[in-house]
């Protein structure tokens, strides 16, 4: 897929990269550090918590979201909290006591994911290209230009 071209200037840049930081700290309570900070993984908004975010984000922006599939890149609450997760949190829990007592030097943990399907997550830098391009496009698919 070819990435779409899309020039700013540099006033533009720093206020939609603010906007969208001030916006994420304050629903996440949380710091933004890069452009790589990850929605679920790193803010810790899952379920019900990041699909009210989104849904904030694309009303108060008032942004597209029509290519937008939530499916994609997150779980949703009933994936995150069914009862087999909880009877598989229950089963590995000697496990993570193992890691915590050893200081993490010995790690008998299935790998993340293991049990749940995998998903893309959203970085702050997907949030910025989205912002700037008002539909949703992720930040590898269109290219910024800096205008003069």
């Amino acid at each position: 897929m070819e990435r779409q071209s899309f020039t700013a200037d540099y006033v533009t840049l720093k206020s939609a990269y603010l906007e969208v930081k001030t916006f994420l700290e304050k629903e996440s309570f949380d710091k933004v550090d890069n452009l790589s900070t990850k929605i679920e993984n790193d803010l810790g908004m899952a379920g019900d918590d990041n699909y009210e975010l989104l849904e904030k984000f694309v009303k108060k922006y008032d942004l597209g979201h029509h290519d937008f599939d939530y499916s994609k890149h997150f779980l949703s609450e009933g994936e995150l909290f069914s009862p087999f997760t909880t009877l598989y949190y229950i089963l590995i829990s000697p496990f993570w006591f193992i890691k915590i007592i050893s200081y993490g030097k010995i790690n008998l943990l299935p790998p993340k994911g293991y049990w749940q399907r995998e998903t893309l997550d959203l970085t702050f830098g997907d949030m910025v290209a989205w912002y700037l391009h008002k539909n949703f496009k992720l930040r590898s698919e269109i290219n910024i230009k800096l205008s003069t």
